[in-house]
């Protein structure tokens, strides 16, 4: 099975895809990601993120934070 990732743009709800290599009509699944501009997040915004992730790895990074 072939996989294609595209850049899209959303508008009005509505999502067109065009120009990919296959069949005018087949039965396809899409996954929607929402880019993120890291950037344009404020540094508290990151780590109250990075806060709500659950797991060992983000215990380390909260406590690293928190005690240094």
């Amino acid at each position: 099975m072939n996989q294609y990732i595209v850049d899209a743009h959303v508008k009005n709800g509505y999502l067109t895809i065009d120009k990919l290599p296959i069949n005018e009509e087949m039965d396809v699944k899409v996954i929607v990601i929402p880019k993120v501009i890291f950037e344009d997040l404020s540094f508290l915004k990151v780590r109250k993120l990075t806060k709500s992730i659950a797991g060992n790895i983000s215990d380390d990074i909260n406590s690293d934070r928190e005690n240094g």
